[in-house]
């Protein structure tokens, strides 16, 4: 394939994340399920999706929300049937929409057939398995913590020896040094795509791999209680990683078109680690990078941060780019507080659906959805469990979409596993259908615009300068040019425009598509979007 002429889905398209059981129910049991996304698949397509990432779907028992798998190779009935699945697939691709299924190997659950063999002697032919060791001066073999907090090391009464877990004591690690484990799990890979399954996102790429010597981290309070005030030195992203990305990348490479992209989530590492783990294009499709998720609404941060990502890119990368996912609040709640609700989330989708990569969306986003307040007596995350109220979890931005006004949002026909929005009767799809100037239509614009402009799918990018209010930049492939003006302030900005040729309005938020746009100072105003061309 001759990717400077053809269309690559997942480098040149715009992938959605759907959290499976807050998506759409079907079976009116208040979960969404695998049917639901199937009967909102014109939606999606409507919307301009040319992927879906499925957040995890297999049998667990749900301690981390399926991050606990439990089996690899089955569906969890809370979504439905391996018939569910495979009648998604099919449909999905029936309109050109590609599926990519979360990839949680670093750890299963401690339900998992493996594990229960691995426990259950030390001679069990699966006791290499996980990571197991003795005890060191009458305690854990390290010092090593949890991203959860606590110790890594798990005692096991049974055998008397310790295994490691780096997240919650019901997820052990898989012991990715045993060629048995990685031909177990590249076999996995196989059984999916034999389904015509499209790719993975792979869940916490960098750990993988510890340190054979299990040397002591050094403390550190700035590395805050989600790395357990530790430096990671040898609990993680240790050498070796990239063999075992070459062999996950061959096992795609025998199918057509199929594709993974690596989750490697550690914001005090920066973009470099992410980065890393594309190789020369070689290793990982894409990588994500979680800067944008962590700073505050500022163009000058927003500018510096894709500087960053783009700085260190290997140069047959390509950069992957995200507002929101299922671990962090929503972007609308972290940047586009009342009364600019809706004129920053357009802004945001125009960012996000222009600059150089391939779009991730977040289900909702759309829309302009915030995060759902969550009580006490409505946490379903481990995490809130564990942390209340200094953490509060994950499950106000894993709320249920808003579809409609009617009682349950158009969700579900009962009460939904998770709260509500109290906003939902006006902010929703239906309503915002309805409206030309919504934020759903301006996605949808948006994606419209992205598959009219060769530019913005796979053109270069160029910065323009700009003030420090406004991001500015030019995206360039042959003789396709696209210029995009955002201004993320509240007040008017003038921008210079200098271009050799008349240029007019594409799309935009406050001028008419086809308008002109003059040389010269222009006046840009507040929270505009303008995307121009010749």
């Amino acid at each position: 394939m001759n990717e400077a002429n053809d269309f690559l889905w997942w480098k040149h398209g715009v992938i959605c994340e759907i959290w499976p059981r807050s998506f759409y129910d079907a079976n009116g049991d208040g979960s969404g399920d695998l049917q639901g996304i199937t009967r909102k698949l014109d939606y999606l397509a409507e919307l301009g999706i040319d992927g879906i990432w499925l957040g995890p779907v297999n049998k667990s028992p749900m301690v981390d929300s399926g991050y606990d798998v439990a089996d690899y190779r089955s569906i969890d009935p809370i979504y439905g049937t391996m018939a569910d699945f495979e009648q998604l697939l099919a449909e999905a691709h029936r309109r050109k929409i590609h599926i990519i299924m979360d990839l949680v190997v670093n750890h299963t659950s401690d339900q998992h057939a493996w594990f229960k063999e691995s426990r259950s002697s030390r001679d069990n032919p699966k006791r290499d398995w996980y990571i197991w060791h003795d005890g060191k001066k009458g305690g854990a073999p390290s010092n090593w913590q949890a991203l959860v907090g606590g110790s890594v090391w798990q005692w096991d009464k049974a055998t008397k020896q310790y295994y490691l877990h780096s997240f919650l004591k019901t997820q052990p690690d898989l012991n990715w040094r045993n060629p048995a484990v990685s031909q177990e799990i590249y076999a996995t890979m196989r059984f999916w795509l034999d389904k015509g399954v499209d790719g993975f996102r792979c869940d916490i790429l960098n750990y993988f791999l510890k340190d054979e010597q299990l040397r002591d981290n050094p403390w550190s309070l700035s590395a805050g209680i989600f790395n357990g005030f530790q430096k990671h030195l040898y609990s993680r992203g240790q050498p070796g990683m990239e063999a075992i990305l070459r062999q996950m990348r061959a096992v795609l490479d025998e199918y057509k078109e199929r594709m993974m992209v690596g989750e490697v989530y550690v914001a005090q590492d920066g973009p470099a680690m992410a980065a890393a783990f594309m190789g020369k294009g070689d290793l990982c499709h894409l990588s994500f990078e979680f800067s944008l998720l962590f700073t505050k609404w500022d163009a000058a941060r927003f500018k510096e941060m894709i500087k960053r990502w783009y700085s260190v890119l290997p140069e047959e990368g390509w950069p992957c780019n995200v507002l929101s996912n299922h671990d962090q609040p929503r972007a609308v709640t972290r940047y586009a507080a009342a009364p600019d609700t809706q004129k920053r989330a357009r802004v945001m989708a125009a960012f996000l659906l222009t600059l150089r990569g391939t779009p991730f969306l977040y289900y909702g986003e759309e829309i302009g959805m915030p995060d759902s307040p969550i009580k006490r007596s409505d946490v379903m995350d481990t995490i809130g469990k564990m942390y209340w109220p200094i953490v509060k979890g994950r499950d106000g931005e894993r709320n249920p979409m808003q579809w409609d006004a009617g009682k349950f949002a158009g969700f579900s026909a009962v009460k939904p596993w998770l709260p509500l929005n109290a906003d939902y009767s006006a902010v929703n799809v239906e309503v915002q259908d309805k409206e030309p100037s919504s934020v759903l239509n301006f996605y949808r614009k948006l994606t419209a615009l992205r598959r009219a402009q060769p530019a913005l799918q796979k053109g270069g990018f160029e910065w323009i300068e700009s003030d420090k209010d406004l991001i500015a930049y030019r995206r360039t492939w042959q003789d396709n040019e696209i210029t995009i003006i955002l201004n993320f302030s509240g007040s008017s900005r003038a921008h210079k425009i200098d271009a050799g040729l008349p240029l007019k309005v594409l799309l935009g938020t406050h001028r008419d598509s086809g308008s002109p746009v003059d040389k010269g100072p222009l006046a840009v105003y507040p929270y505009e979007v303008l995307a121009l061309g010749a």
